[in-house]
Formats: C-alpha cells, structure tokens, sequence
C-alpha cells in the first residue's frame, strides 16, 4: 500500500521507485500484482504521468487511511518507550514565522531539548495542501475556509488596525481612541499585494468606509508596511498581532476598524491523526506565551 500511494504522489513510478529505494521493475511488478489480485485498473497514463482511475482513487484512500493508522500506532509506540524525541514539521505563513516563532521556541526547547522543528513557509491554501498530504504535522494559519478532514484548534482572533505614525496630524482627529476611516481619503496607503487573503480583508474595509485607496506602494511583507507606516509614508490596514509583536510598536499610532472584520488565528491538524505529545506541548506553550503578548 505504501508502494501504491507513493506511485500516486510522485504520478510516475521511476520517480516513486527513486523516493522509495527500490528498482523501476520491482515497483512495477508490485503494480501489476495488486492490480491483478483486486481485478481492477488502479491508474491511467496521461502524457508521462499516471492518474488514478475511479477504482483506484477508492484503493488509494483505503492506503492512506492504514498508512496513517500505521504512523498513528508507531508515534503512540514510540511515546511508550522513547523519552520525548523527535521531528515536529510545522507549517507558517511566512510573516507570521518571525514574528511568533522566537517567542514560542526559547521555553519549548528548554523542555524538550530532543524535539527538532523544521518550518516550512506557505500561505494559507499552501499549507493546507502541505497538511493534507502529510508534509507537515501541523499549520498555523488564518481559518476562512473550513476543511472537513482538519481539526482546529484557536489560537485568538486577530482584528485590523489602522497604523499611521505617532506624529501624523490625523491621529488628532481620533476621537475616543476611534479614528473615521473617511478621514484618510487623501491620505497614501502601504497595501500589501493583491492576491494575498490578507489584502481581500484590507479591500473589504476600505469599500466599506467609501475609500477608494490612493496606494503609494504594494508589498509583500505586513513588516515592510508597517515600518513605512511608522517612517510617515502614509496608512496602513493590518493584522493587530504585527502591532502586539513588532519592536516597532512604539512608533505608530493604531486605531481599530471594528470587529466585523475580526478573524481566528488557528492551530490546524489532520482529523484523523494521532497528536502526539511533543506536539501537544508545543500548542500549549505557543497559546499560553502568544496569548499573554496578544492581550498586553
């Protein structure tokens, strides 16, 4: 069954047959003998890759739900035996990575001295894919879309705040710590890049007020935005953790846009597999430290 699913990752059996140290015809004698032994056709050849037929994407999920039943088994096994050891593979978005990762690693490595993390950058559809297919244990991501094979776990909601520098004439305007989004019709704006979830959100607001932004500058980074926003650049709409979790907190002004804009910031797991321990603790620490600079 492992052969099986590994010729439908890579979508060609020289490939599979590389990934699992084993000979192209050895691998393909296995083929032929399941296929022969269940009566049915498991892929099609398109072109130089191999698709899974009807009947075969049935075996196939039938393989990945013993495989992962397997790895379930071995992982609880291992706890048993082993003192807490091991690979934890986590998934996060790239600007969040620096900004919550320091705080999270220092006291969980103090504890567990024998766990080895390893990130891996991705966007939100990205890494759901990562998670979906066994690449990672564990995302971290935004959840504005629910996935019935995945299990949430909320770290905290995040809202959007307007960052403008401390020395702007309009934080002036601020009344009650509120500052109208109209106010900021002639003002620039540091937007990041279209196609990003988190720019769909910024939209969103801004049609909202009747804004139709004058963009002095699009970026990639929430972190470059937000240094233009405090260097006096112009306005920027972003998620209050970079405001809660940046050194450079102090040298912007912030105003909320309201909580209908709110979203959850979530720990995200496969439903099906077994969380082990190392993994446990490390959602328990990243809540309990994230959590305490999220509310300060």
């Amino acid at each position: 069954r492992e052969y099986i699913a590994a010729i439908a990752a890579e979508k060609n059996v020289t490939r599979a047959a590389e990934k699992l140290f084993v000979t192209q015809s050895s691998l393909s004698q296995t083929l032929a003998h399941v296929e022969k032994e269940l009566g049915i056709k498991i892929f099609n050849r398109t072109g130089s890759e191999l698709t899974p037929t009807y009947e075969g994407e049935l075996f196939l999920q039938s393989c990945r739900q013993i495989l992962e039943i397997r790895n379930n088994l071995q992982i609880q096994y291992r706890e048993m035996h082993e003192n807490y050891t091991g690979l934890l593979k986590i998934g996060i978005a790239p600007q969040r990575s620096w900004l919550f990762i320091p705080h999270i690693v220092p006291d969980y490595t103090r504890l567990y001295p024998g766990v080895q993390i390893q990130l891996t950058d991705g966007y939100e559809k990205e890494l759901v894919d990562l998670l979906l297919d066994g690449k990672v244990d564990m995302i971290i991501t935004i959840t504005s879309r629910l996935h019935p094979d995945l299990v949430y776990t909320p770290l905290f909601d995040e809202d959007f705040l307007i960052f403008l520098a401390r020395d702007n004439p309009l934080c002036k305007k601020a009344v009650n710590g509120q500052l109208d989004l109209r106010l900021l019709t002639e003002t620039p704006f540091i937007l990041t890049k279209s196609g990003y979830n988190l720019r769909a959100n910024v939209d969103k607001i801004l049609t909202d007020a009747g804004i139709c932004p004058r963009i002095l500058m699009e970026s990639g980074s929430m972190d470059v935005c937000m240094q233009m926003a405090a260097y006096g650049l112009g306005a920027a709409i972003l998620p209050d953790s970079l405001y809660y979790f940046h050194e450079f907190k102090n040298r912007v002004q912030v105003f909320p846009t309201g909580s209908r804009y709110r979203r959850q910031l979530s720990f995200v797991c496969r439903k099906n597999s077994y969380i082990p321990h190392i993994m446990r603790e490390f959602i328990r620490i990243a809540s309990e430290n994230l959590n305490a600079m999220h509310s300060d």
